[in-house]
């Protein structure tokens, strides 16, 4: 079969590789289409802890189920599916075991014709999503899920931040707190993209660039109540000025400022909370996919490409310049 590998040397390229074996509990699925998350950039720039080459990359993936192992229920043979993209999760729903790993690094990723994984991770694909469409879902839609839904606790009432809207993390949170049908503001340095945002059912963004961005905010959304964020601010202080008491920054990157400064006073005086996350339970997913289907929450795709052209697909991710998710189409 064909897979995008990332080599010893870091170089990438289309190799012809064996299709996996299957063991007990485990099932082969012909993957109709992956996407790109920036977790492939870092690993490809050796900023992963754990790394191992050579290896398949990529965490989203859906396809139709071909042969199952022993202990498998056979009704799953020839069924549209979606993959939890992680094993290990573990038994706690506040945070993952430390077996936990995504797809694509150790473990065999998505972008290839095949891929076999535990039955525990599959579950149908909803009829009303593409194939491209579902392969733009897990890694992205899982993060914004457990944001907002566990950690931001969003209603209807809440008015919500999406940092850097460019982002496919950001876009799904973006139609996820639509349909709670929160007030949702947003920052970029593309007015295009803000516009965009607009349009897709933001009241309104700044761009994070302005010197006053954070003043800005505060007189557009007369305060925020959840920061879905991408890259938090060097400086956490300019966020008091628009978060409102109670306020939940929820972090899931660090692209811009790997390190932040803030007034610890304002921070407890005005029970502000911090969090980190990234992805979420199985369980999680399955909320996830319940709720998108119920609302009919379609992610939006920027661009898509073929698996021969999967370098390619690679490079227009480094560029930055999609809105949205970049999908292979195998």
């Amino acid at each position: 079969m064909k897979a995008l590998i990332l080599n010893e040397d870091s170089s990438l390229s289309l190799k012809e590789v064996a299709i996996p074996k299957l063991g007990n509990g485990e099932v082969l699925i012909k993957l109709q289409a992956s996407a790109l998350n920036h977790r492939e950039i870092w690993i490809q720039k050796g900023l992963y802890p754990g790394m191992t080459l050579p290896c398949i990359l990529g965490a989203d993936g859906t396809g139709i189920v071909t042969k199952v192992g022993e202990d498998v229920d056979s009704r799953w043979i020839d069924q549209e599916v979606m993959i939890y993209p992680a094993y290990d999760w573990g038994t706690s729903n506040k945070a993952p075991s430390r077996k936990f790993r995504v797809l694509g690094m150790p473990d065999p990723g998505t972008i290839a014709e095949y891929i076999k994984v535990p039955e525990s991770s599959l579950i149908k694909k909803p009829s009303y999503l593409s194939w491209s469409e579902a392969a733009a879902v897990p890694v992205a839609g899982l993060t914004a899920w457990r944001a907002l839904v566990r950690h931001g606790e969003i209603n209807s009432n809440s008015k919500v931040l999406i940092t850097g809207i460019g982002g496919g993390v950001a876009q799904a949170g973006l139609g996820l707190a639509k349909a709670f049908g929160a007030e949702i503001y947003v920052t970029s340095s593309s007015q295009e993209k803000i516009n965009q945002a607009i349009l897709s059912g933001a009241k309104g963004g700044v761009n994070y660039k302005d010197e006053d961005w954070h003043l800005q905010l505060k007189k557009l959304s007369e305060g925020i109540d959840i920061v879905l964020d991408s890259s938090p601010s060097p400086i956490l202080d300019n966020y008091f000025r628009f978060l409102n008491y109670g306020g939940r920054i929820v972090a899931y990157g660090s692209t811009g400022a790997p390190k932040t400064t803030i007034s610890i006073s304002k921070f407890f005086l005005r029970h502000i909370q911090f969090i980190g996350t990234a992805m979420g339970t199985p369980q999680e997913f399955e909320d996830l996919l319940s709720f998108m289907d119920i609302h009919k929450i379609k992610p939006l795709v920027d661009s898509e490409f073929t698996l021969e052209n999967a370098v390619d697909a690679m490079e227009a991710l480094k560029e930055g310049k999609q809105v949205g998710k970049i999908v292979i189409n195998h």
